[in-house]
Order: structure tokens, then C-alpha cells, then sequence
């Protein structure tokens, strides 16, 4: 092996393009046990400065070996790092990883028992904000890393390192993309090989489209490529076939209608497209995450009042499943700061942000000022019908909500509202839970035997609050005693100040006994059936009002808190990327909840100066007029709870396979638990 660069190519990412690598090396030569991969951002070290304002111009990077899979144990040969990844690789910067030859990577052996290894390595752009934005870097693999770095350095580097060699240019700009050794074999596969427009054939099966959505700032090819691996991994009756809107990336801000209208246009282009090249579509589904709950929601609206209510029917299509992964279905009205709402309303994300305060659409020409105040914001407005017939129509709905450490959609917004406050356990004890297993968070877990037991302790007290419990009524006053004992003012969290007998708290007594009462107006009882596989005398059981013995209200989220979280996040441990019998359990409430088990409404009018005078009490009746239409007569949702560290908003969707791993089962129970069919 003569040459130091057995591969090179250099390729140009824009938002939500990826790049998927299969290394494969025979092992003729015994004397080598190792050689390396490279990946170098091409971009100009300068733009580290402004790069996260136009950008940002960074590459997320991870290598595995063939034989690693996150559902079984793997173990190291070694010290060296044989499944490594990198989240943020900047302007200028180089990734360089070994690549061991052992049974790890050992992918078969041919009839000669010459052993072929195989490694994957995904690259991915992390430019967010700019669509027109391009990250150049370099893949490179050799058998010698000293020189490959030498090779990649730029000429001033060169200089100040004191290794300049002459004839260095001419090798690098010559064979780029050729194997320049026949035991090397590297294949590519881009965007549009992973996220092809139409399947493969045969087209005799039965086709199940599963339609993804992403969020806000996000985009479906690079932040949804985890959940789309999940999905093709599943081994079901109908063959997956996974879509999405790729045209949203970089237009987050345009609003629900733009977006959803988008979507609704690939939907309908999509069906009459398969139809048309002879497939059969047989089902449909749709996943979305974060904003992407509203827009896919919005899609199917579009698609039944511009194509008709019997659309799907008509072309026999099922639909089967519906689901949300922490989505703001009721906006950000009521739990946000009141600044933050300010600066959304200033229109700070655009017509989205106004969208997620609902804020009543602006008049123009098309409308009229005179209409102004009967036009309805638009999440408002989406659960009217024909959305509630069709949501009847899914086989499955469910939802995904953060129970902390997520701020950007927190958990009444995301949970639809209602819950069963009182068979969810206290929603602390999780905040609590993830706070002690801190240690597992970082890279090196050096937890005690103490800490471990508390740990523990703390986990199981959670997970044993499962159970659902009667339904949340009357507020008894040891309830309230104990939620304002263990709750601090703000001044005594600022300055330090006792909260005994002090104004300020008394005040957050108020506030707290006011949110107490809140509460248990939005408490619903949970069953563990579907609405069609419960009794009569279950179905009664559950629209019983008693009364409570104890009422849980979740710790508030910060909303700045959780974005900077998704710059600064605890990365997984090893143990937990390699053994799975280390992971902590995520799900702790996985319930149904139906029409009948949601307390009696209070109908009451505010309206003029106590509008303005009970602002807070606006929002939340606002919220629950929303929330009452989700759950309509005949609509039954499977509420699903999660506990995941910062950033629990992108760790929900795994938006990047490593980084954000504490997600894996969220999409585990997702796909086995959701898409496999019922035995």
C-alpha cells in the first residue's frame, strides 16, 4: 500500500443533504489491523465567527462499525473509539477516525476465508437557517493518518507546521473519487438515494405511505432520517414506503397554511402518482414532530375540503395511524412568558409565531376589515370539521409530549390538555429522576453505590405512579399545603430571601393554589383500552366523577432554558450507545382517553374589560375550547409520556442518531408499538 489516500471526494451539502457511506476492505495483508477515515469542513475557518447567524456551516458525523446495532450489546476490542460521531465539526475542523479490522467490523468471509470488513458513516449538514447555504467538505480514507493530515492541511498550516512537501498539491488535486486500491470499495448514497420520490418494485404489494413532518427550523431529510431507518426496518404486512415535504426546509416561518398547503400538494401528488405507475396503495399515516403536528393536520384539512371528505374512501385508502411527537396543537398561548408571546406576536418567527400565540389572522383586501373579528386563528379553526371526521376514521391516535426539560411546546400543549393528573404521579418526581441520573448524562459515568440507590429509588417511585386513579375533582387542603411547601417564590430564588410569611409568599401561595384549581379542571380519566375494546360498564366507570385525593401539577418549563439546550446538550455516555441494559426507561404514562372521561364543561363568557383584567383565564379557556375538539365524540387519543434529558424537544424525534440518543425509545416504542401489527 503505497498510496497515503486510498479515497478521496469532495462534495457540497446544502440544508438537509446527507451523505451515507459503505466502506468495505478486503484483508489481504495480515500486517494491517487498521486504517482511517477522514472528514475535513472545507469551509473557511473565519466563518466560525458568524457562521451560527447565515449558517450554520457545521457537519454532524458519525461511523459505525457493520456489526453494531443500538438494540443489542456491543463490545469494544479495544481503548480505541470503534463507534464514534461527532456533532458539531466546524469551518476548518477534521474528524479522523480509525477504522479497526476485527470481528466487530468483520461483515463475511469469501470462499477463499479472506475476511471483508464493513463500516457506515453518515454525514450530515447542520445548516438551519439558509436555504441557499453550502458546507463543502472532504471524505477521505488511507492507511497512514499522520500523512493524511499533512495532505489535507492548507499551505499556511503547512508552513507553521514545518512539514511543507513539495509535489503535496498535485497529489491532492488529482484523483478525486477513484479507489486507488483493490481491497477499498466505497459506495455513496445522497439525499435523493435515501428519500426516493417513488419506491422500488414490485408493485403487487400493498403500500403503506407514511407521510413525516418536521418542525420549526428543521427539515425532513436530515432531522427526520432516524425515524424514516426505524420505519424501513419494520417488518410488516404492507410494505413502508416514507415521504415527506422537502420544500418546507428553510420556510418554517411562512406559517400553518403555507406549510400545510405544501404538504397537502405532495399527499395528493403523491397518491395519484402511484396510482397512475400501477402500485396500490393500500394505507396512510402521518408522523409529525413539533410544528409539524399543526401542518400535517392543516394537509389533511386542505385535502378533504379542496378534493372532498370521501378523497380516501373513494380511492379505498386507509387511514391508519396519526401521530404527534411533542406538537404545539393548542399553540404556546398559555405557557410561555409573557415576552417571549410579545416577540412572537411581533411577528419574530413570522407568520408561525403569530400563528402559535393565536393571533387572530391580519384583514386585507380579501377579507376586510369588517371581518376582522370573526376570523378565528388558524390553530383554532383546524379542529373544526371536516378534521374531526377524519380523525374518527385513523384506526390509531397518538401523541408523544415531553413531561419536562421542554420548554419550545410544553406538556399541556403537546398532551392535548387533558390528563389524568392524578394516575400520572407527580410529573417532579421525573425532574427530579433526570437531575439524579446527571452522571449517566455525561461521558464518563462516575455515579456511587449512594447516588445509584437514590436513583433508583427515585425511578421506581415514578414508574409505579402508571397506575390510572379517579378522577381529578375537589382539591383537599393537604393537597395544598403540601404542593405550597415544596414550592419557593421567585424573590427567595433571586435574591436569596426566606419565603416564611413574606409578601411574595404569599403570593406564589396564591399562584399555586390558582394553579391547583387550573388543574384539576383539566383532569381526564386514562384507561388502558381503545374506546372499542372497553365494556359498557367500563365505558360508564369512567365518565364517574369522584373525587381526588391528590393532584400533581408538572414542574413550568423554560422555554430559554430548552434553546440553549439545543446548543448545549449532555451528549450519551458510552455505556449507553453500547449496552442497552444501561439505557433508563423513557415511557412512564402510556394511556388512552377518550370523549366521555373529560370533566364537565363551565360554560362561561368573558368578553371586554374582564378580558383584559383576566387575561390568564382567557388563554386557558381559549386552550380548552381547542382541546375539547380534539377529543370530539368518537375520537380516542393514546397519550403517551416521556421523560428524556435536555434537549428533550429534538431527543424526542432523534434528530441526530448519536447526539441525540436518549430518544431511541421513544422511536422504539413508536414503531413496535404503532406501526407492527396487533398479534
Amino acid at each position: 500500500m503505497t498510496s497515503v489516500a486510498l479515497y478521496k471526494q469532495k462534495h457540497a451539502l446544502k440544508i438537509g443533504d446527507v451523505c451515507r457511506y459503505t466502506v468495505s476492505y478486503t484483508g489481504t495483508d495480515p500486517d494491517v489491523s487498521v486504517i482511517y477515515l477522514q472528514v475535513k469542513n472545507m469551509e473557511n475557518t473565519g466563518l466560525r465567527a458568524i457562521h451560527l447567524l447565515n449558517g450554520p456551516f457545521m457537519l454532524y458525523c458519525h461511523v459505525t462499525p457493520c456489526n453494531y446495532s443500538a438494540r443489542r450489546e456491543f463490545r469494544l476490542s479495544g481503548d480505541a473509539p470503534e463507534v464514534a460521531f461527532k456533532n458539531q465539526i466546524k469551518p476548518g475542523q477534521t474528524f479522523n477516525v480509525p477504522l479497526l479490522l476485527n470481528d466487530n467490523s468483520l461483515a463475511h468471509r469469501d470462499a477463499d476465508e479472506t475476511c471483508v470488513y464493513q463500516w457506515h458513516c453518515d454525514v450530515i449538514s447542520q445548516i438551519v437557517l439558509n436555504p441557499r447555504g453550502v458546507v463543502h467538505f472532504v471524505f477521505m480514507v488511507g492507511n497512514d493518518l499522520q500523512q493524511m493530515r499533512r495532505l489535507n492541511r492548507s499551505t499556511l498550516t503547512s508552513l507553521f507546521k514545518d512539514d511543507f512537501v513539495i509535489g503535496r498539491k498535485e497529489q491532492w488535486e488529482t484523483n478525486w473519487g477513484e479507489v486507488l486500491s483493490p481491497a477499498l470499495h466505497v459506495t455513496c448514497q445522497h439525499t435523493a438515494d435515501l428519500w426516493p420520490e417513488l419506491p422500488a418494485s414490485p408493485k403487487s404489494e400493498p403500500l403503506h405511505v407514511v407521510v413525516l413532518t418536521h418542525g420549526l427550523f428543521s427539515n425532513l431529510t436530515a432531522d427526520m432520517l432516524y425515524l424514516r431507518d426505524a420505519l424501513y426496518a419494520l417488518e410488516t404486512d404492507e410494505r413502508i414506503f416514507v415521504a415527506g415535504c422537502r420544500e418546507n426546509a428553510g420556510q418554517t416561518e411562512r406559517g400553518v397554511h403555507n406549510l400545510g398547503t405544501n404538504v397537502a400538494e405532495l399527499v395528493t401528488n403523491l397518491v395519484e402518482r402511484l396510482l397512475n405507475c400501477g402500485f396500490r396503495v393500500a394505507s396512510l399515516s402521518f408522523v409529525g414532530h413539533s410544528l409539524g403536528g399543526p401542518v400535517q393536520l392543516y394537509a389533511l384539512k386542505h385535502i378533504l375540503l379542496r378534493r372532498g371528505e370521501n378523497y380516501f374512501k373513494n380511492r379505498e385508502i386507509r387511514l391508519r395511524h396519526f401521530v404527534l411527537l411533542a406538537c404545539p396543537m393548542l399553540g404556546i398561548l398559555s405557557e410561555m412568558r409573557l415576552f417571549i408571546l410579545w416577540f412572537l406576536d411581533l411577528g419574530t418567527l413570522g407568520k408561525t409565531g403569530r400563528d402559535l400565540t393565536l393571533l387572530k389572522k391580519l384583514p386585507s383586501f380579501s377579507n376586510g376589515v369588517r371581518l376582522f373579528r370573526w376570523i378565528r386563528p388558524v390553530l383554532e379553526r383546524l379542529p373544526d370539521e371536516p378534521v374531526q371526521s377524519a380523525l374518527a376514521d385513523f384506526e390509531l391516535l397518538t401523541l408523544y409530549a415531553n413531561a419536562v426539560n421542554d420548554g419550545i411546546v410544553p406538556l399541556r400543549t403537546s398532551a392535548l390538555l387533558y390528563l389524568d393528573w392524578e394516575g400520572l404521579g407527580d410529573v417532579r418526581h421525573v425532574k427530579s429522576y433526570n437531575a439524579r441520573s446527571g452522571a449517566e448524562l455525561s461521558v464518563e459515568n462516575t455515579c456511587s453505590d449512594k447516588d445509584a440507590a437514590r436513583v433508583s429509588e427515585a425511578r421506581n417511585r415514578l414508574l409505579n405512579t402508571n397506575d390510572a386513579g379517579p378522577i381529578v375533582g375537589k382539591i383537599s387542603e393537604e393537597v395544598n399545603s403540601s404542593l405550597l411547601d415544596r414550592s419557593s417564590s421567585f424573590f427567595a430564588r433571586i435574591f436569596g430571601v426566606k419565603s416564611d410569611g413574606s409578601i411574595a409568599a404569599i403570593r406564589t401561595r396564591r399562584e399555586k393554589a390558582s394553579r391547583i384549581k387550573k388543574y384539576s379542571k383539566i383532569s381526564a380519566k386514562s384507561s388502558d383500552l381503545d374506546w372499542q375494546s372497553r365494556s359498557d360498564g367500563e365505558q360508564n366507570a369512567v365518565s364517574s366523577q369522584t373525587e381526588v385525593d391528590t393532584v400533581h401539577i408538572p414542574p413550568r418549563a423554560s422555554a430559554v432554558g430548552s434553546a440553549l439546550s439545543t446548543v448545549i446538550c449532555p451528549i450519551p455516555s458510552r455505556t449507553h450507545v453500547l449496552d442497552p441494559a444501561t439505557r433508563l426507561r423513557v415511557i412512564f404514562h402510556d394511556k388512552f382517553y377518550h370523549h366521555d372521561s373529560l370533566p364537565e364543561e363551565e360554560l362561561k363568557a368573558t368578553g371586554g374589560l374582564a378580558k383584559f383584567f383576566k387575561y390568564r383565564d382567557w388563554r386557558m379557556d381559549k386552550q380548552v375550547r381547542i382541546a375539547r375538539k380534539y377529543h370530539a365524540p368518537g375520537v380516542t387519543w393514546r397519550k403517551v409520556l416521556v421523560s428524556l434529558p435536555p434537549d428533550a424537544h429534538n431527543n424526542i424525534v432523534v434528530r441526530r442518531r448519536f447526539v441525540n440518543g436518549y430518544g431511541w425509545g421513544v422511536i422504539e416504542h413508536l414503531t413496535e408499538n404503532i406501526f407492527m401489527p396487533k398479534l
